[in-house]
Formats: structure tokens, sequence, C-alpha cells
């Protein structure tokens, strides 16, 4: 897939013409650097969830390899060791709107959020199960979800107005990746304006998470979850949801893939085959059969 221009500047009161509300943006940074990198992956609805909410919504045809390589980019802006750098980070996140009402945009209520959260292993859980723990906003409440959808706004906004490219190295004072994404002394903050706590950001390093489904020297593997300010196990009035149209828990984060990006540069999203899903269904219902049993 043809990257445009990686300084692509836009002309004043102009917008970036490769990016929409909604989409979602993988990003990078590294403490005391001046450059951070914004990349536009497409529609985070349309693109990256499934018919239904979770994995479960999942099919194969949402799996993809080589959305972009950024090799070339991630080489600009923090050298051509970037791959084994333990002092790079990467995230992911997009959300539509910070409305509060009741209008769906492609099957999500205004402060849905897609977030990111690292994984350690490719290996160990497999495609189709998280190997991190799901967000769960449920007790922060509305103010929260609000919160953390201005924190993405703001931090993509500055890619929307200041740059016209799908792939673009932004000056750190430019840029509001580091600010809704702060890292000190190595360690992570918390994100989006104070809302997730330690980050949603995975920390590189000098090795390499694992080969799988396909795609070798796993750099940074990156578990979305999809989080609904709004759903139908909501209270407000004049909440309505149409039957077909994408649900799922309040304000509970919902697995749906995993971003990854490779040594050389390659950014893939996966999510399991039919065959790998229904095991791993059987297996989790196994599991908790068994312990009923033994309970």
């Amino acid at each position: 897939m043809a990257v445009p221009s990686l300084f692509a500047a836009l002309p004043a009161g102009a917008a970036n013409s490769f990016y929409a509300p909604g989409d979602l943006v993988l990003y990078f940074q590294k403490e005391g650097s001046t450059n951070t990198i914004y990349a536009n992956l497409g529609n985070a609805a349309n693109l990256y969830r499934g018919a239904s909410s979770g994995i479960g919504g999942n099919d194969y045809t949402l799996h993809k390899t080589d959305i972009l390589n950024l090799n070339t980019t991630l080489t600009s802006a923090f050298g051509a060791g970037w791959a084994s750098d333990a002092g790079i980070f990467a995230g992911v996140a997009g959300v539509f709107s910070n409305s509060t009402g009741t209008t769906l945009t492609n099957g999500d209520p205004g402060r849905t959020l897609y977030v990111s959260a690292a994984r350690s292993s490719m290996n160990t859980a497999g495609i189709g199960v998280a190997d991190s723990t799901a967000y769960d906003m449920t007790l922060s409440g509305n103010t929260a979800m609000t919160t953390a959808a201005n924190g993405i706004i703001q931090q993509n906004s500055a890619f929307e107005n200041n740059y016209d490219a799908q792939v673009t190295i932004s000056l750190t004072d430019i840029s509001q990746i580091d600010n809704q994404n702060p890292i000190s002394g190595g360690l992570q903050g918390n994100a989006f304006n104070n809302t997730f706590g330690g980050g949603v950001q995975q920390q590189g390093t000098t090795g390499d998470l694992g080969f799988v489904d396909g795609v070798g020297n796993i750099e940074f593997a990156l578990d979305l979850y999809r989080i609904l300010g709004r759903s139908s196990e909501g209270t407000l009035t004049g909440q309505t949801f149409v039957t077909g149209q994408v649900d799922g828990p309040l304000r509970q984060g919902t697995f749906e893939g995993t971003v990854v990006i490779s040594s050389n540069g390659g950014v893939s999203f996966l999510v399991p085959e039919p065959s790998s899903a229904l095991l791993s269904g059987l297996a989790v219902g196994a599991l908790a059969l068994r312990r009923r049993r033994t309970a």
C-alpha cells in the first residue's frame, strides 16, 4: 500500500484529506526524541470491528496483513535500529466524537473508544485470545468516557489539522502524542487526560514477540479494545438501538483483534480463522464447565 509524503504540511485552514473522525490511528514516540509518528489505519468501526461487539463478531475478512509499511518512516524518525530500540513506544486509538447523544455512526454511539493494550507475547494465548487486561470503565462512569474521548480527539486533531498525509513524522512540539501518552524515565503515565492508568502503549524490546499466522518477527503487538459509552444496558432517557445494529456491554472493553508491527515495518491486523475461533470458544467453555464441576 503506497504511503503519501511523510512531511506533507497543510495550508492554513485545510484538513487532512487522509483522515476522518473515527479513524484508527497508530502512533509512535520515544522519550526525549524530537519526533513522533502518526499512521492512519482507516475507519475503526468499518475495518476493525465485526457485525457484533467483540471477537465473536469478527470474521476473517477483517484479517489484514501489510496494511502499511512503516520501515522508512520509523528509520527516519528513530534511526535504523528502531526494531530493537527499547525506548520506542507504540499505541493505537480512535473515536468518532465526544457526543452523549443517541445517534449511531457505523453502529457506534458517540464516545465509543478504540484503544490499545500491550500484549506480552503472540505465542502464549494465540490469535483470537487477548493477552492483555480488558478495560473496565464501569465505575469511572460517563465523565471518564467523555474525558477519554476528548483526549483521543485532541491527539488525533493535531494529525488532522497540521498534515495532509496518511503517515507522517510530526515534531513533538506539534504532536499531541507525548501530551496524551506521557512517558517519564521509561515508564508510561496515565493516558488520554489521565483516564487510562499506566498507559495504553507497548514499549519496544531488544528482541521480538514471536511469529504467528504468517507474520513473523513481531516487534509490537497491541490488543485492540472497543469501549462503549452508551449501550442497550444503559438507562439514559431516549436511548434506542435498532435491531441489527452493533451493541455491546456498557463501558467495558471488548477485544476486537491485534494490531502488530513487524521488524520490517509491516503493519497487520490479526483475527482468528473461523476454525481457530471455534476451538478457542470450545476451550473456554470446557474450562468453565470443569470449574463448575470441581466447585
